[in-house]
């Protein structure tokens, strides 16, 4: 009988540790009832995300809002790629309500600056949101994933007769489509104004 209240009392504690790890996201209402959150560096200088960052391929950010209790859904994204050739940060925000813009940031000082500055997640009219915030930090952009897909088509003729797209397929998926790199999930309620 002892054993099952261990585990209960161990369960409590690693969720308290795990949540105690997780950073933070400050969260502030923008004009129109936009949520918006301002991200933690901490998410930058992971040591997979930082390895990442400095290969020179895109580092998408991909994250999706949901409005708990409801089917109300918003996604948003970030990419950043470090030229190697150039020695800049080209960073671009998908967010809500927002035309996508790509900049070149010439140091590592201004991309953290960059980062900091709100992303707007959700827009709502209720008085009170609760919300589950999911990020998923994948190694590769939606554009590389294509570009991949369509060489792997013509190159040495890889690919499929007929119709088909299973081994391009099969190839994508155990590639290009891999785990995260990391994930997050937050789950926050609340109040606007």
């Amino acid at each position: 009988m002892v054993r099952p209240a261990l585990a209960v009392v161990f369960s409590l504690l690693l969720a308290t540790l795990v949540r105690a790890q997780q950073p933070q996201l400050g969260f502030s209402v923008q004009p129109g009832g936009v949520v918006a959150a301002t991200l933690p560096l901490s998410i930058l200088q992971e040591a997979g995300v930082r390895k990442q960052l400095r290969s020179g391929l895109t580092t998408t950010f991909l994250f999706v809002t949901r409005q708990r209790e409801t089917k109300i859904a918003n996604g948003s994204r970030i990419e950043i790629r470090y030229d190697l050739w150039d020695e800049v940060w080209i960073v671009q925000k998908v967010e809500l309500g927002r035309k996508s813009e790509r900049q070149r940031l010439a140091s590592l000082d201004a991309l953290e600056k960059w980062w900091h500055a709100p992303l707007r997640l959700m827009a709502t009219k209720a008085p009170r949101v609760a919300l589950q915030i999911d990020l998923s930090v994948l190694p590769f952009s939606a554009a590389e994933e294509e570009d991949a897909r369509q060489w792997i088509t013509k190159s040495g003729g890889v690919g499929t007769s007929g119709n088909g797209t299973g081994l391009v397929d099969a190839l994508i998926g155990t590639t290009l489509s891999a785990k995260p790199l990391t994930s997050y999930r937050w789950n926050v309620e609340l109040a606007l104004p």
